[in-house]
């Protein structure tokens, strides 16, 4: 199904309007006159694409076979870049196999063009003409080579003689042979023993690589060689690589006008991972799908207004109603060791992707911590490839630190709302929220680890939100501070930032604060390490109140304690013994999923403690019905003192 779908979209594209040529860049043109003369090379300008007998699926082996009237310098010239590179016998021999089909075309066809170009190699392999590159002129090994008859505009292998000729070649060559059938067609092909190499494949190593190639004894079955146990007709092969390869290409020329370009139609999820998605008729989402999942703003508003207006309905994660729902395709590939991994493929309805996008979205939702950037707002939403980065480990670079099949489950989460987001995203969401929340005031990345832990806490908050939808669960974590929530998690992730907020509030910023040092303890064994905090927190609420002008602060936020270790059974009143006390109450250990609501309720809670004056009091309107801890009036909430400044700059 993949290959037909592949197939259909070039033929709907037309990416290859002439089965018999191609577009290529060309770089030089040898102009050549009567019996060979040589008159001249020319240097194109910036690679100029122009149309080229269609080139070989692949040139392997001892001896690799020439293409036809458009080569590289080894063939063409029988000139090895670098000079070192392959031995003069190996360039004769290749300039042989070249020179052969050209003088055979010029001897079948008896067109002058060809002739001259026929005679003009045999004399080069001679040595009677001795071409001469001047080093300025920079021609490269994989430069290709065309000819050019006398003053002609056009090339040798463009003149009409020249053309039937290749075409009559080319169609034997493609003739059926045997009772093979096509998979793609169901018609009697000859099968293509090699699929065309793909390009852009994300890997280390960047080359061609295959899609499924048969070069092993091992992918042999039942007898049959190489691609014959899963024939695909050559044509249909070339059609559907040729479609494979326009999707992953960064900005896909036009195969009919070589000076415009189709639409990008691939996202990169990592370093070695690339998702490329079409419809099966042309549209809008199609051309501008990746745009949506990246929430790049500028480029879509640089698009019509009713395409502006459907993505940012859906990145507040309202739905969107398409006029002519479409089938939507998507395939995920990973390259490495020679060859492209298909990690997913997704047939889907387009209505059901922009529903799932907009519900994705909206699961995606929460309050940010991180100051916005420097045009003064934050983006609508999460861009996918900054989630996947957020999960990567530091010590890695940020791509490469992401395990593809990671990346490809949660993609397919982003446009299936039916379905969970992957556990393993949901783990490392907490535990590299754990590990760089200390960093957050780095000078030069603290801004970053910010960025990457709000972009955390929203896979947390989304996957947990699925979960509930999933076991039909009445509460979904909101997106912002929820001052009724009874999770044990939540609650002793928001007692947590009450009590970094006291301790900033009586110490000012150091080095090593409360969440530096139990921030990982506290949310995996809360009842061995917030006995001890609860103690520390007293001596820090008497040294704030001495010290600082703010008293009414230090009030809500020991009022705030109260309420939240009251849910716990916990007493904050003197006794002799306070660690027995103390410790009552706590739950020994959380879950994994209350580790994350832990986090949620930290973040959140940390949002909160921060807010100005003007928006604590709309809070306190909207949220009239939560416990008397949560609503601070304005005379306790003077917030206009050095306290605020410090808090802006967290």
């Amino acid at each position: 199904m993949i290959l037909k779908a592949l197939y259909d979209l070039a033929q709907r594209e037309e990416l290859i309007p002439d089965p018999d040529f191609e577009i290529k860049p060309v770089s030089w043109v040898i102009r050549v006159g009567d019996n060979g003369l040589f008159l001249g090379i020319e240097k194109t300008v910036n690679n100029t694409p122009k149309s080229i007998p269609k080139r070989l699926t692949s040139r392997s082996g001892k001896h690799p076979p020439s293409e036809f009237f458009a080569d590289n310098p080894l063939y063409a010239l029988g000139k090895s870049i670098p000079s070192d590179k392959h031995k003069i016998s190996v360039c004769k021999k290749r300039l042989r196999m070249f020179a052969s089909k050209i003088i055979l075309c010029g001897y079948k066809t008896k067109d002058a063009g060809a002739v001259s170009a026929g005679r003009f190699l045999r004399n080069i392999n001679r040595g009677s003409i001795k071409l001469d590159i001047p080093p300025e002129m920079k021609m490269k090994g994989n430069d290709l080579i065309v000819f050019s008859y006398q003053m002609d505009e056009s090339f040798v292998h463009e003149r009409p003689d020249v053309v039937k000729y290749w075409r009559e070649v080319n169609r034997n060559s493609h003739s059926p042979q045997g009772d093979f059938v096509c998979l793609i067609t169901g018609e009697f092909c000859t099968p293509a023993n090699k699929h065309k190499k793909l390009k852009n494949v994300p890997q280390k190593k960047i080359s061609d690589i295959a899609l499924a190639p048969c070069n092993q004894a091992a992918f042999e079955s039942y007898g049959w060689k190489k691609a014959a146990n899963a024939v695909i007709g050559e044509k249909s092969s070339d059609f559907a690589m040729t479609a494979l390869n326009r999707l992953l290409h960064p900005n896909p020329p036009d195969p009919k006008d070589p000076n415009q370009t189709l639409s990008k139609q691939n996202v990169h999820l990592s370093s070695d991972t690339v998702v490329c998605y079409w419809t099966r008729n042309k549209s809008a989402l199609s051309d501008s799908f990746g745009l949506a999942i990246e929430v790049d703003e500028e480029k879509i508003d640089a698009k019509p207004a009713q395409i502006a207006e459907m993505y940012k309905s859906i990145w507040k994660g309202i739905p969107y109603k398409l006029d002519k729902p479409d089938e939507f395709y998507s395939l995920v590939l990973s390259g490495g060791q020679g060859r492209a991994t298909v990690r997913d493929w997704i047939e889907s309805n387009t209505q059901h992707v922009m529903d799932s996008l907009a519900q994705y979205f909206a699961d995606l939702k929460i309050e940010r911590c991180c100051p916005a950037s420097k045009n003064g707002k934050h983006p609508e939403s999460f861009s996918l490839p900054l989630l996947l980065e957020s999960l990567a480990d530091p010590k890695d670079r940020r791509k490469e630190g992401i395990p593809s099949a990671i990346g490809a489950q949660f993609y397919r989460a982003s446009i299936n709302k039916k379905l969970m987001f992957p556990q393993p995203a949901f783990s490392r969401a907490i535990l590299r929220y754990r590990a760089e929340l200390g960093k957050e005031r780095d000078e030069k990345k603290g801004w970053f680890v910010k960025n990457w832990n709000d972009a955390r806490a929203a896979i947390i908050k989304a996957y947990l939100n699925r979960k509930v939808r999933k076991e039909f669960k009445k509460e979904e974590v909101s997106e912002k501070m929820n001052p009724t929530c009874t999770d044990k998690g939540y609650l002793l992730g928001q007692l947590m930032s009450v009590l970094e907020k006291l301790q900033t509030e009586a110490l000012g910023n150091v080095k090593a604060s409360i969440v530096d040092r139990y921030f990982s303890g506290a949310s995996a064994s809360p009842k061995s390490v917030f006995g001890s905090l609860l103690r520390n927190a007293r001596h820090h609420a008497r040294k704030a109140k001495d010290e600082s002008k703010n008293k009414g602060q230090i009030f809500n936020l020991e009022r705030l304690i109260d309420q939240i270790c009251s849910q716990f059974d916990v007493s904050l009143k003197k006794t002799e013994d306070p660690k027995v006390v103390y410790e009552n109450g706590f739950p020994a250990y959380l879950s994994q999923e209350q580790q994350g609501m832990f986090v949620l309720g930290y973040h959140q809670m940390r949002k909160w403690l921060w807010m100005k004056r003007e928006e604590r009091d709309i809070w306190n309107d909207e949220h009239s019905d939560a416990s008397r801890a949560y609503l601070w009036k304005k005379k306790e909430n003077d917030l206009e003192n050095s306290t605020e400044r410090k808090g802006e700059n967290q």
